[in-house]
């Protein structure tokens, strides 16, 4: 019988394996600080990441995080995180608008192939069906 244990990533204690990866004081902190946030953001909407940092003491590394995460509403559109190429402020995806268009440029996505031609790999042939009846041509 083996012991569902592992080291907390934030502070090193042993704990008793769960589905947060975290022990039970770090995940209440988090927790905590998380309602923080949300409460600032119920009473000023349009806050921003950094008066949201300020105003709740939470890290901005930790906040960029949860944003990425959706833990946040998107109705919260002041709420941003760096693009990670060029570190303007975006708050969906992983790269910003310019940054998005200079990689689909960089790289073209494939023309589609015909669905005989992707079937066969390249060289367009006719389907044969082979049922009960005509099975003994194989």
């Amino acid at each position: 019988m083996t012991l569902m244990v592992d080291y907390c990533p934030r502070c090193g204690s042993v704990y008793q394996k769960n589905m947060r990866n975290m022990c039970n004081g770090c995940r209440d902190e988090l927790d905590q600080k998380l309602n923080r946030c949300l409460d600032h953001l119920w009473r000023h909407p349009k806050s921003t990441t950094e008066q949201l940092s300020a105003a709740t003491g939470m890290d901005m590394q930790e906040l960029y995080r949860y944003i990425q995460e959706g833990r946040f509403s998107y109705s919260h559109p002041n709420l941003t995180f760096p693009c990670e190429c060029c570190s303007q402020p975006i708050n969906r995806g992983r790269l910003c608008n310019h940054c998005l268009g200079t990689f689909r440029e960089a790289f073209p996505a494939p023309a589609p192939q015909p669905q005989a031609a992707r079937a066969t790999g390249g060289r367009a042939t006719s389907k044969v069906l082979y049922t009960s009846r005509n099975s003994s041509r194989r």
